[in-house]
């Protein structure tokens, strides 16, 4: 290995980068998991090769939000440029707040301001209004949509009691445009309540029963992937914000996650590229998927990685209890600075090390890799897996809060 004064010659590092092996790989050995210190945000789906370059990311996503968190989120992801947006909800004061154009905002009038918590009244108002609302789908989405993805709070009445009945809706729009693999081409953002939220009830009713529901449908390949966020992992990392931007900085540091696999999958690598079929293999994978962030500190010492993500991983994610070695696939994105590449000796075999890492964390997946630079200066590592079991631990505490 060429050094110049003990430190590795930069265009070493750059050739070891691009020459470090496949850009994915099947591992197997499932270990401990490992994670970062704070959490992200992010997410991405499937791509015909008849499309074009869409304006966001390889893969052009259609959000249809219901219910006040479904929209809120929602509106976080028009705020990163995402166009193709149709919020729904039983009370015109929520969709009056929304920062989106009126043509995109759809009142399902039931009568009265809200469902109150009782998912019959969710259940109601989408089928009460199913022609309109699949009509205004058309009409906000076009005909150019690779994949639909509904986002909703699992506890509430509107999001919980309308989410089943708005998949079948959008794999029927789906279906219309012309995509064949409608399970796949359908997904879900879900977030569940904090065990506070849960408490009460009726919430812990509601989400316990919608969780259940969706991830039998995950399971049996009716929707891919559903995203769970779990408000008990993202809400305490988020504490010192003040009580107007909690809410906002929460939602979009989630879109703002999800979107970092979109559009990297897009962006050509010099050193290792991650595509648009690696994202789309775990869009499609079908179960259960969650996202995560770690920024890497100490560059100088390889070992400081394997130390994070062996040691946070899990704590990292947006939603825990998963096993992770029920992952089918990953993707895993390095991100550093234009000035760490070129400067810093042994950070091509460092990140390399974090790849073997977190493939021994994901037992017989396959594992899709990354490796960009940008003018930030900070090694960040995010991660997204797709596939996965349920999370059942979490969801019998979600059932025990209930009763």
């Amino acid at each position: 290995m060429i050094r110049h004064n003990g430190v590795m010659n930069p265009s070493r590092i750059k050739k070891l980068l691009q020459d470090s092996g496949a850009k994915s790989a099947v591992v197997t050995g499932p270990e401990e998991l490992v994670a970062p210190e704070s959490v992200g945000l992010e997410s991405a789906p499937a791509v015909p090769s008849r499309r074009r370059r869409p304006a966001v990311g390889s893969v052009r996503f259609a959000w249809l939000g219901s219910g006040h968190c479904g929209g809120r989120i929602l509106a976080a992801f028009r705020s990163l440029g995402y166009g193709k947006t149709l919020a729904v909800n039983t009370t015109r004061r929520d969709l009056d707040r929304l920062e989106l154009p009126a043509s995109h905002k759809m009142l399902l009038d039931i009568g009265q301001e809200g469902a109150g918590k009782d998912m019959a009244l969710g259940r109601h108002a989408v089928e009460s209004h199913q022609q309109k609302i699949l009509e205004r789908m058309h009409k906000s989405f076009g005909g150019d949509t690779d994949h639909v993805m509904l986002c909703f709070g699992a506890g509430g009445g509107t999001g919980g009691g309308s989410v089943v009945e708005l998949v079948s809706l959008a794999r029927s729009y789906v279906r219309q445009i012309g995509l064949q693999r409608t399970g796949k081409s359908v997904g879900v953002i879900m977030t569940l309540p904090t065990a506070g939220e849960a408490a009460s009830g009726v919430v812990g009713r509601n989400a316990s029963i919608v969780a259940r529901e969706l991830t039998l449908m995950a399971h049996r390949g009716e929707i891919s992937p559903l995203v769970i966020i779990d408000n008990d992992r993202v809400c305490p990392s988020q504490s010192n914000l003040t009580v107007k931007s909690y809410w906002p900085t929460i939602n979009r540091r989630i879109a703002e996650l999800f979107d970092t696999f979109n559009r990297q999958s897009w962006i050509p690598s010099e050193y290792t590229a991650f595509d648009p079929a690696d994202y789309s293999s775990i869009l499609t994978a079908g179960g259960c998927a969650v996202m995560g962030y770690t920024e890497i500190r100490d560059l100088y010492d390889r070992n400081c990685i394997t130390r994070a993500i062996r040691g946070r991983l899990d704590q990292s994610l947006l939603a825990g209890s998963f096993d992770l070695s029920t992952a089918r696939v990953i993707g895993g994105l390095v991100i550093g600075g234009q000035n760490q590449f070129a400067e810093i000796p042994g950070l091509a075999e460092t990140i390399q090390y974090a790849f073997d890492t977190l493939a021994q964390v994901a037992g017989n997946a396959t594992v899709h890799r990354g490796i960009y630079e940008d003018d930030r200066e900070v090694l960040r590592l995010y991660i997204l897996l797709g596939g996965l079991e349920a999370p059942d631990a979490r969801l019998r505490r979600l059932t025990h809060s209930s009763q």
